[in-house]
C-alpha cells in the first residue's frame, strides 16, 4: 500500500471510529508506529483529522465550521455527489453567483463543462478557479478578507452584491432548523442574504446532517428557495416535508447507497 493509499484508509478508518490511537494504527496497517505518527501529522495539516495526544480523532461539524481547510475535507464524498447534481441546474451561458461554502465550492469541478458565461463569487477559491477558465467571466466580490472561510465577507461584500443580478444563486449552509436557512456567524448570514437576493433562481446545496442543526442568523425561509440539491440520507419525513414547502427537489445519490 502506498502512502497516499494508507493515509486514505487511516482518515477512513479515524472517522468511523471518531478516535483511535496509534498503536492500534500501527498494527491494523502493518507499520511502524513512528510511520503512523509521520502519517497522522500529514493528515492533520492537511485537515483531514484532529491530532490528540497519542492518536487522533474525526474532524466533527462543530470544529470543521471553524476553518474552511477541516471543511473541505468533511462529508467530502457527500460534497461531490451534491455538486455533481447541483451542475446540472446551471444552464449554458447563464449568469451564476457561488456563495464560499464549500458544499458549493465543489461545483469548480463543473464549470468548465457547464459553461455559465459569468460566475460571481466571494470565494477566494472559487475565484481561482473561473480566472483560469478562458470561455467563462469572472465577477469577484471583494471587501474584508477572512483567512478562516477563504472569502470576502461584510458589508462591502453587500454593497457590491446589491448592484449585480443573476439567472441562478447556489448556496449552502451549516444549519436548517423551523424550515429555515441559519447560520451561526453574522458576517456570513449577512452575505449569503445579498447574494440570494441577486437570483431569479434560488439554489440550495446541503448534505443531510444540516437539518436540525442549530445557527443563530436567520438567512432565508426554505419556502423561498426555488429548488434543493440534498443527498439520499435525508429521512422520509424530512423530504416530504420540503416539498410540502414548494421547492424543486433533487437528490444526490451517494456510494454508500448506491452500493446498499
Amino acid at each position: 500500500m502506498s502512502p497516499d493509499d494508507r493515509r486514505d484508509e487511516i482518515t477512513g478508518y479515524v472517522n468511523r471510529m471518531q478516535r483511535t490511537r496509534v498503536e492500534e494504527l500501527a498494527e491494523i496497517f502493518g507499520v511502524s508506529a513512528m510511520t503512523i505518527h509521520r502519517d497522522l501529522d500529514h493528515l492533520a495539516k492537511d485537515g483531514r483529522l484532529e491530532r490528540i495526544r497519542g492518536g487522533a480523532r474525526a474532524i466533527t461539524a462543530r470544529l470543521a465550521e471553524r476553518d474552511v481547510k477541516l471543511r473541505r475535507h468533511l462529508h467530502a464524498e457527500i460534497k461531490q455527489e451534491l455538486a455533481a447534481t447541483a451542475a446540472t441546474l446551471i444552464e449554458p451561458d447563464a449568469v451564476i453567483a457561488l456563495d464560499d461554502s464549500t458544499t458549493v465550492g465543489a461545483l469548480g469541478a463543473h464549470l468548465e463543462a457547464r459553461q455559465p458565461s459569468t460566475v460571481i463569487t466571494h470565494s477566494l477559491a472559487l475565484m481561482g478557479i473561473v480566472s483560469s477558465l478562458p470561455n467563462i467571466a469572472l465577477v469577484g466580490l471583494g471587501g474584508q478578507y477572512y483567512q478562516e472561510t477563504d472569502s470576502f465577507l461584510g458589508s462591502i461584500v453587500v454593497e457590491q452584491a446589491q448592484r449585480l443580478t443573476a439567472d441562478a444563486v447556489f448556496v449552502s449552509t451549516t444549519a436548517i432548523k423551523n424550515h429555515a436557512l441559519l447560520h451561526p456567524d453574522a458576517e456570513a448570514a449577512l452575505t449569503k442574504r445579498s447574494l440570494l437576493k441577486m437570483g431569479g433562481r434560488k439554489i440550495l446545496v446541503v448534505d443531510s446532517t444540516k437539518f436540525e442543526s442549530s445557527g443563530m442568523y436567520h438567512v432565508m425561509d426554505l419556502g423561498e428557495f426555488d429548488d434543493i440539491v440534498v443527498d439520499d440520507g435525508l429521512d422520509a419525513a424530512t423530504r416530504t416535508e420540503l416539498q410540502r414547502l414548494g421547492p424543486r427537489i433533487h437528490i444526490a445519490t451517494t456510494s454508500t447507497k448506491a452500493n446498499s
